[in-house]
């Protein structure tokens, strides 16, 4: 994914949500793998969707307008 942000949040969120699955059961290490993974895609693939779009809006002959009218629109510019 393109720097935009996300991927230390994502990584710190993750190592987080792993630890307290495996802190709640940990007698069944791979069921609370398999339970953190569900949610940890989930939230993966939107990030990926958001972070493609942007790519995509900063690599477009009008890039830097674009991500202007981007941030515009969610009110951080």
């Amino acid at each position: 994914m393109p720097p935009v942000g996300e991927d230390a949040n994502l990584a710190m969120l993750d190592g987080a949500e792993l630890a307290l699955a495996l802190a709640a059961r940990p007698d069944d290490p791979d069921g609370a793998v398999r339970a953190y993974e569900t949610a940890m895609f989930e939230r993966g693939a939107t990030a990926a969707r958001v972070s493609a779009d942007i790519l995509t809006t900063l690599l477009s002959p009008a890039g830097a307008r674009g991500m202007l009218r981007m941030l515009a629109d969610t009110g951080a510019a």
